[in-house]
């Protein structure tokens, strides 16, 4: 890890500046930066686990940003919101416990105007943290004798003990072991020595939290810490057992054979008590009955124990009658068992629910008794990581992360290769998407739902309407949706908006496809593969409505699967004529008639009728809305309810004529306007017409 001089200055999403003060000094985006884990943070150091600190959000365009959120977050707490004071946004926050965090990060909710486009979009900006303090540790002791088979503690003067990494496991092999404790705050060292003399321990301490040093790397090692003890023969014999540890039921009833180290003045034959005080009359553990001497060195044992023992609660005293001969120590232990088993993902609370997704990143806590003896792992899964900090007799934590492409469907939990008889179940993943992957076909080819208008204008035949599923389009690389279950409702209305089809079609299916990782593990028996084509559900076929006919179609998720959530998509397709024909009865009255060749206009004529072949037009974008001018052709009976003899101006005439009607659909009475040109038959003669009329709707 390393400073990237080469990314700096630069903008942090819609911020040109990112400042951080502390009590003790100023950190910005621009100056104080370190690349970890492929990710650029801000560094800052910090004493206490729990600092109040102010962040300073400089916008990079004040106009484009609309607005600004914290996002909430259980590494730290917002102790007063946002505000902005005309050049930056600031907000003080106290961080909950620096030295247990993990990739910290401030997140924000973002709403901003695009330059380009102008509208609003929103989007959630991340700023990475570093926090990092220097842990320094020392041992001071004038003691540094020690005795073989004892125990030496000693305090370990830390300046920030919690980032010390206590995992209180013993190292082997050395002339000295040693282990690291904590508790309550003070870090210790435990020592104990295997052969005499003088001898060197070198103590390497990890931390938690990284430091950075001049060069701005990053080190989870402290300096070693060397120092000399002196190791002198214990005051009682020790005498060391075969194992570290013994299960007590296994060293009840007939007893254990163990082999224990000899000594001169251990009798054979003989039956010792173990107590775990040197005093008489301490509690009694157990006994121990010497059967015969080893070429090894060693003498086979028989061990009776009856109550349990940590090494850590002190000796274990050898003794012929109240009299303690030798000193010895060992684990008794209860028989390891579970009696709980949780899961937690992203700092959730422990739940006893233990199914798995693929991908998940869960932690895995095991309760239970004697688990600092076991080993666990999970068939099919990588070695399961633990977590060093949190580690006893009566508690694991593990972190695990479910490959992708896992095929099994249970992962059982071993213990040193035994079943527990915990598992956890991997199942798939199931949310609803957007419903993009469904297709429609009405006469156009496959279009996808959500591109459609929710009013759809179509003026051919439909014979039928089609649904296809893009499967490769539900899971993505990264994110999975698992199987689609979805239904469609179907509305079918006439132009005066009688219902002439209600249908369901319900248990629809959609299965990722071939691209998906998971493809190959989805139970594809309920799964739709065919296209669904609406003329099979339906009465009243597509190909035999009447025109501005409404097919209202609604796709939507099944939200009994997914516990109320879902997608809908509603399409209303519209049989639609861009015009109509029919036979038109009026009664112009009062018509201007212009013959061609006769001077003048002639006078106004009585009522006359008209019987005309029309066209008439709809509004495009309106349903079944018509435009008020119509065009046809026919004939015209001038004066035709004039029965007087001698009336020269009754004629009959073929026609053109253009009307203007009102556009109210509601009157039953209207007052049209006509114009147009004919040819009277009688008089033969070319003529033009213009005037009012009267229609009648029945």
């Amino acid at each position: 890890m390393g400073q990237n001089k080469n990314s700096r200055p630069t903008n942090v999403g819609p911020f040109r500046e990112v400042v951080l003060l502390t009590d003790t000094a100023i950190y910005t985006w621009s100056k104080n930066t370190v690349i970890h884990q492929d990710a650029k943070r801000l560094y800052f150091h910090y004493d206490r686990p729990d600092p109040v600190a102010e962040i300073r959000l400089y916008p990079a365009n004040v106009g484009q940003l609309e607005q600004l959120t914290f996002l909430k977050s259980m590494d730290f707490t917002v102790l007063d919101s946002l505000a902005f004071n005309g050049e930056y946004f600031g907000a003080k926050i106290r961080f909950a416990d620096l030295a247990q965090s993990q990739l910290l990060a401030l997140r924000f909710q973002v709403l901003q105007t695009d330059p380009t486009t102008g509208e609003l979009r929103d989007q959630i900006q991340e700023i990475y943290l570093f926090p990092y303090h220097q842990t320094r540790a020392r041992l001071i002791t004038n003691d540094n004798e020690i005795y073989i088979g004892e125990e030496a503690v000693f305090d370990l003067q830390v300046n920030h003990p919690f980032n010390i990494r206590a995992d209180n496991i013993w190292t082997e092999g050395q002339a000295i072991d040693y282990k690291i404790s904590q508790r309550e705050g003070q870090v210790r060292i435990h020592l104990l020595p295997n052969q005499l003399g003088s001898h060197p321990v070198q103590v390497r301490l990890k931390t938690r939290q990284p430091m950075l040093d001049t060069h701005l790397q990053a080190s989870y090692q402290l300096p070693p810490i060397d120092y000399f003890f002196t190791v002198k023969p214990g005051r009682l014999a020790f005498l060391k057992f075969d194992r570290l540890d013994i299960i007590l039921d296994e060293a009840q009833g007939p007893g254990l054979e163990v082999e224990m180290a000899n000594h001169r003045n251990l009798l054979i034959h003989k039956t010792y008590r173990i107590e775990d005080q040197e005093a008489p009359g301490s509690g009694f553990v157990g006994e121990i009955f010497t059967r015969t001497k080893l070429n090894n060195g060693r003498v086979l044992c028989t061990v009776r124990l009856y109550a349990l023992h940590r090494k850590s609660d002190g000796y274990l005293y050898i003794k012929d009658g109240d009299q303690a001969v030798f000193v010895t120590n060992v684990d008794v232990i209860p028989r390891t068992s579970i009696a709980r088993v949780s899961l937690s993902r992203d700092g959730s609370e422990w739940s006893d629910n233990l199914s798995v997704l693929p991908g998940d990143s869960l932690d895995l806590r095991i309760e239970g008794k004697s688990l600092d003896k076991s080993d666990f792992y999970i068939d099919g899964l990588r070695k399961l990581v633990a977590d060093s900090i949190i580690r006893n007799d009566d508690l694991r934590l593990y972190h695990l992360v479910i490959p992708l492409n896992l095929s099994k469907r249970r992962l059982a939990l071993f213990n040193q290769k035994v079943n527990t008889g915990f598992a956890l179940t991997v199942r798939e993943y199931q949310r609803p998407r957007a419903l993009d992957f469904v297709k429609i076909n009405y006469g156009l080819g496959d279009l996808s739902i959500t591109k459609l208008k929710n009013l759809v204008f179509y003026d051919k035949v439909i014979n039928d309407i089609s649904f296809t599923f893009d499967q490769d389009a539900i899971d993505e690389p990264n994110k999975f949706y698992g199987k689609q279950y979805l239904e469609v409702e179907i509305r079918i209305t006439a132009t005066n908006g009688q219902l002439l089809e209600l249908r369901k079609i319900e248990n629809l299916c959609v299965c990722p496809g071939e691209k998906s990782v998971r493809s190959a593990f989805y139970d594809r028996k309920d799964c739709t593969t065919s296209t669904v084509q609406l003329n099979s559900f339906i009465g009243r076929k597509t190909r035999d409505l009447d025109d501005w006919t409404r097919i209202e179609l609604i796709v939507r998720h099944r939200t009994d699967r997914y516990g109320g959530a879902g997608e809908s998509q509603r399409i209303e397709l519209v049989l639609q004529k861009h015009t109509t024909f029919d036979i038109d009865v009026s009664f112009p009255g009062g018509l201007i008639v212009k013959k061609v060749g006769v001077d003048g206009f002639g006078g106004l004529g009585g009522i006359s009728l008209a019987m005309i072949a029309q066209f008439r037009f709809y509004q495009p974008g309106k349903v079944a809305a018509l435009r008020p001018y119509r065009i046809g052709a026919g004939f015209l009976a001038l004066n035709a309810f004039n029965f007087a003899s001698n009336d020269v101006n009754r004629d009959l005439g073929v026609v053109v004529l253009g009307t203007i009607y009102p556009i109210r659909r509601d009157r039953k009475l209207t007052f049209p306007l006509f114009a147009g040109f004919g040819y009277l038959i009688r008089e033969t003669r070319w003529f033009f017409v213009i005037g009012p009329g009267v229609s009648i709707q029945l």
